[in-house]
């Protein structure tokens, strides 16, 4: 069991974005981002997360005249925040380990279920990893 420290560290953990990348300029709030990042919102697949505000998924954090974006919970938490782990889902080794974005993208894709590629490892493949 953990102690009241070891606890309050793994929230602090969890808490924080996984990684940032820059953005030039101040970035208001209301943008409307797919104005510029239309690869985003476009394909023959598209997250139905991508009709909400970016910030449901990103933290905006303005320093100066750089922004940065980041995810509001690790990349290996942050589809559970809307999508449940089913039982069927947890046959599937990379939603185990929280690898869902290695293989779906979390935007947009031209394939079906948002796959970064069409050939890739037979499902079955992915149960003996």
């Amino acid at each position: 069991m953990l102690n009241a420290r070891s606890a309050s560290l793994l929230l602090l953990l969890l808490a924080m974005p996984a990684w940032g990348v820059e953005h030039p300029g101040v970035i208001p709030i209301d943008s409307e981002c797919a104005s510029c990042h239309v690869k985003k919102v476009t394909g023959k697949s598209v997250h139905s997360a991508m009709s909400t505000q970016c910030t449901v998924c990103h933290v905006a954090r303005t320093q100066g005249d750089m922004t940065t974006l980041s995810l509001a919970m690790p990349k290996e938490l942050i589809c559970f925040a809307c999508h449940e782990k089913s039982a069927e889902l947890q046959q599937h080794v990379p939603v185990v380990k929280g690898l869902c974005v290695d293989c779906h993208d979390a935007h947009s894709s031209d394939q079906r279920m948002l796959l970064r590629t069409a050939a890739g490892p037979p499902l079955s493949a992915l149960k003996k990893r």
